[in-house]
């Protein structure tokens, strides 16, 4: 989708003082040969990320360009050899420190990757955090949209975005729409690859263009697969819109990251929810009971003032004490922490254990937890 974010500042003060160096050199050389180098140093192509006109990329291909051109001037310019080969030692040393600054860069925000999931991870469900990773995604991760889609049967689904500066009015026109999975778009190559995908020129690759170019307006995106039992459950897309400044690998590694942990987040509030939704089955169970049994003259049942019915079907044949034992099990208590509520020694908690298992028929707590709940667990 034409989607993701620029980065908040654009480039830092020192990374814009270097490309100001990178444009000053650049001008050096074309007053040194007398022709612009654009037009002398072959283009890679806009598919390579290096195609940035101050990337320490091209800066290099113009620095060995310049050696190149010197070595052929030497025997008859001297003047202009030397200054040519004085420029691509220039250029030598700014790429360098464009690539150690574009290293740090690339640290902070894949270290800004930790801290948005770990905020992620405090949220008390999985819808939740789901409507909070788009926004989280700007906020640390250095992008201008962000967009999260869910794959159904074979159509990519938009469900959610975060835009910082531009309109986004035109993206509810195509939340829940479909849009089909075919040909050789990043999306479509996702479902098989399984790995992130960087469009640098939309104008000149297949992307979607009814999403990606008209609508969302995006020059160039990276587009994350989110995983899910093994198949490609939806995709996160993003970009630095409205600036004009395109995406790089950088920008598709920290998508990548936050993907992978997002994934495995979701996956563990989903497992959480679904053991929290049989816990109160279980409980729901065990209240009954405890409802409708009688306690012992003058007990407060489990801590909590209420009287203990007759047992359903399946407790019934445990005693008012097996059943708070029970209720302690399905709340996830040790053995010791069952005695210390109940004030009874450890010994005696392991032997209504072994009575509450006999008397259920099964072999270990787990069974017996799935025995009052309905289920069966091998």
């Amino acid at each position: 989708m034409s989607f993701a974010l620029p980065r908040r500042g654009g480039h830092t003060h020192f990374d814009r003082g270097l490309r100001r160096r990178a444009a000053e050199l650049c001008a050096d050389l074309t007053d040194a040969l007398h022709a612009d180098p654009d037009t002398m140093v072959p283009d890679p192509g806009v598919t390579d990320p290096g195609c940035d006109r101050t990337s320490p990329a091209r800066l290099s291909r113009l620095a060995r360009f310049c050696t190149e051109r010197a070595e052929l001037s030497a025997p008859v310019d001297e003047l202009t050899a030397r200054r040519l080969y004085l420029l691509a030692l220039d250029l030598q040393q700014l790429v360098l420190e464009l690539q150690q600054e574009e290293l740090l860069s690339s640290t902070r925000r894949l270290e800004s990757v930790g801290d948005g999931l770990s905020r992620l991870r405090t949220l008390p469900n999985s819808v939740d955090m789901l409507e909070s990773v788009c926004e989280e995604i700007v906020n640390r991760c250095d992008f201008g949209r962000v967009v999260l889609s869910r794959v159904d049967h074979g159509s990519w689904v938009p469900s959610t975005a975060f835009f910082t500066e531009s309109d986004s009015s035109w993206f509810s026109e195509w939340i829940g729409t479909g849009i089909a999975l075919r040909g050789d778009t990043p999306e479509t190559l996702l479902l098989t690859e399984r790995r992130p995908a960087a469009v640098y020129d939309t104008g000149s690759a297949t992307v979607h263009r009814q999403i990606i170019i008209e609508s969302g307006q995006s020059t160039s995106y990276v587009v994350a697969p989110l995983m899910a039992a093994g198949s490609v459950g939806g995709f996160l897309h993003a970009d630095h819109f409205p600036t004009s400044r395109r995406v790089d690998q950088v920008d598709r590694d920290v998508l990548w990251a936050f993907a992978e942990g997002l994934t495995r987040i979701h996956e563990r509030l989903v497992l959480l929810e679904r053991v929290r939704d049989q816990r109160a089955q279980v409980e729901s169970v065990l209240g009954s009971a405890l409802d409708t049994m009688d306690p012992a003259p003058g007990t407060d049942l489990l801590g909590v003032s209420g009287r203990l019915p007759a047992a359903p079907e399946v407790l019934s044949e445990l005693t008012t004490r097996e059943v708070e034992v029970l209720h302690l099990i399905v709340e996830g208590s040790s053995n010791r922490a069952i005695g210390s509520r109940l004030v009874i020694t450890e010994d005696t908690v392991k032997s209504h254990v072994k009575q509450i298992l006999r008397k259920l028929g099964v072999a270990n707590r787990a069974q017996a937890i799935a025995c009052v709940a309905g289920t069966t667990v091998s």
